[in-house]
C-alpha cells in the first residue's frame, strides 16, 4: 500500500459506509456498501431538489441501521453533473470524494472479464475505489477562486472558436485569391481585413483600376494609415490569379459572415479576458505572482484558476502532480519508453500555461537560461530539451508555491541558486 492511500484510509473513521454514484443527465445511481464491500443498498434518485432530499433521506436510514458513525460519497467528476451534488453535500456537511473515471474503467475491466458495463456496476465500483483510498481530494472551489475558475473556461471556448474562424476564413480567401498569401503574411492584419470583408474576389478587382480599389477598401480600413503600395501589388496580383472562377459571389458573403463572426468573438474574449483580470487582481495572490515579471498577468490568472486556493495545499509538490508534470517510470523487462516522461495525468490547461509560461522564463529570466543550458550541458547526466524544460516547469511551480505561501515577491537570484 502506498503512503498516499495509507493517509487517505487513517482519515477515515472505522465503520463508514461508502457510497458510490454513477451520474447521468437524468437519474443517478447510488449503491452502498460497508468496509467488507457487502452491498447493502441500491437506488435510483434525479437531478432536482426532490431528487437529493431522497438520496439524503436514504442515507440517512441505512446509516442508522447499519449503526454507522458516517458516510462517504464517492463520484466520477462528470460533466457539470458532479457539480450539483457536491454543492448540495456540501451544504449537508456530507463528505464526499471524487474518483478518476480511467481508474473506475480498468477497476471493472479487472474485476470483471466480461468487459460487462451498466450504472449499477459503475456505482458500486465507484464505491469500492472509495473503500480502497483509492480516490482524490479534489473539491469545489469556494468564492473569488471559483469565479476566476469559470472566467478561464468560456476564455478557453473563446480562443478555440476564434482559431476555428481564422482556419476559416484561411481556406476561403485561398479559394478565391490564393495569391493574397505571399503579400499578406497575416491574412488579419487590418488591410488585409478590409479587403477581403469586400475585394476577395479576383474578378471583381480586375474590373476596378487602382484608385478605385484603394478608395473602396479605405471604406473598411480601421488603421491609422492605410498601405496603398500593398493594395497596388494585389491589384496587380489579381490580373494572373488562378482562384476559382464560380460560386465567387457566396464565397465572398461567406467571408463576410466569419470576419463578422471573428470580430464578434474577439470582442467576447476581450470582455471575459477583462473580468478575468478584474477577479485576479482582487485574490491576495497576484501580487506575488506578477512579480515574476515574464509570466504576465493572464498566464497568471490561470495558473491560478486552475490552482485554487494555495491553502488547500501542503508544498509544492503537490501542485507538480495536480499539473502532472513529474517524471515517472514507463519500465518493462527490458523495454524503457521514455527515461523521464510526464505523467501528463493532471491538469492540461495548467500543464499548457506552465509550458508557454516556462519558455518566456527562459528566454527572459537570466537565472532560468543559465539553469537550462547547465541541464543540457552538464558531464553527469545531461538533459534532453524536453527533459529539461519539464524540470524547469517543476520549478517554477515550486518557486510560485513559495511566493504564495510566504506572500513575498520574485528574487531570481535566491531560489534558482540553491
Amino acid at each position: 500500500m502506498s503512503r498516499a492511500i495509507a493517509r487517505r484510509l487513517a482519515r477515515i473513521e472505522p465503520g463508514t459506509l461508502f457510497v458510490g454514484v454513477d451520474l447521468a443527465l437524468d437519474n443517478n445511481v447510488a449503491v452502498v456498501i460497508d468496509a467488507q464491500a457487502h452491498r447493502l443498498d441500491r437506488f435510483r434518485f434525479p437531478n432536482d431538489a426532490d431528487g437529493y432530499d431522497y438520496f439524503h433521506r436514504r442515507l440517512v436510514a441505512i446509516q442508522e441501521r447499519e449503526g454507522a458513525p458516517a458516510v462517504l460519497v464517492g463520484m466520477e467528476p462528470t460533466n457539470y453533473f458532479w457539480k450539483l451534488l457536491a454543492s448540495d453535500l456540501e451544504q449537508r456537511q456530507v463528505p464526499y470524494r471524487m474518483v478518476n473515471p480511467f481508474t473506475v474503467k480498468k477497476h471493472r475491466e479487472g474485476d470483471q472479464l466480461s468487459r460487462s458495463k451498466d450504472d449499477s456496476r459503475d456505482a458500486f465500483m465507484i464505491a469500492d475505489l472509495l473503500r480502497t483510498g483509492k480516490f482524490t481530494e479534489t473539491q469545489l472551489l469556494q468564492g473569488q477562486y471559483a469565479v476566476l475558475r469559470e472566467y478561464v473556461v468560456p476564455r478557453d471556448r473563446l480562443k478555440g472558436d476564434i482559431r476555428r474562424q481564422k482556419t476559416l476564413i484561411r481556406n476561403i480567401a485561398g479559394q478565391l485569391f490564393p495569391e493574397l498569401a505571399h503579400e499578406f503574411k497575416d491574412f488579419f492584419g487590418l488591410t488585409a481585413l478590409a479587403l477581403l470583408r469586400h475585394h476577395a474576389v479576383p474578378g471583381v478587382i480586375r474590373d476596378m483600376s487602382q484608385q478605385a480599389l484603394i478608395t473602396a477598401v479605405r471604406q473598411d480600413f480601421t488603421g491609422e494609415r492605410l498601405p496603398v503600395s500593398k493594395l497596388r501589388r494585389a491589384h496587380a496580383l489579381a490580373k494572373r490569379s488562378v482562384g476559382v472562377r464560380h460560386g465567387t459571389v457566396a464565397l465572398q458573403e461567406a467571408l463576410r459572415v466569419h470576419l463578422d463572426a471573428l470580430d464578434l468573438l474577439q470582442e467576447q474574449g476581450r470582455n471575459v479576458e477583462e473580468l478575468l483580470l478584474a477577479v485576479f487582481f482582487d485574490l491576495p495572490e497576484a501580487p506575488y505572482l506578477i512579480s515574476v515579471p515574464p509570466l504576465g498577468s493572464v498566464t497568471a490568472a490561470i495558473i491560478l484558476a486552475e490552482i485554487g486556493d494555495p491553502s488547500r495545499y501542503s508544498n509544492g509538490n503537490q501542485l507538480i502532480k495536480l499539473a502532472a508534470t513529474q517524471p515517472v517510470p514507463n519500465l518493462s523487462g527490458r523495454k524503457t519508453r521514455s527515461k523521464t516522461p510526464m505523467s501528463k495525468k493532471g491538469r492540461p490547461r495548467l500543464r499548457t500555461a506552465l509550458y508557454f509560461a516556462t519558455m518566456r522564463m527562459i528566454q527572459e529570466d537570466d537565472t532560468f537560461a543559465r539553469v537550462y543550458r547547465r541541464f543540457l550541458t552538464r558531464e553527469r547526466n545531461p538533459l534532453t530539451k524536453m527533459q529539461a524544460l519539464g524540470a524547469l516547469m517543476n520549478k517554477l511551480l515550486r518557486i510560485l508555491w513559495a511566493l504564495m505561501k510566504h506572500q513575498t515577491f520574485y528574487d531570481p537570484t535566491y531560489e534558482m541558486n540553491k
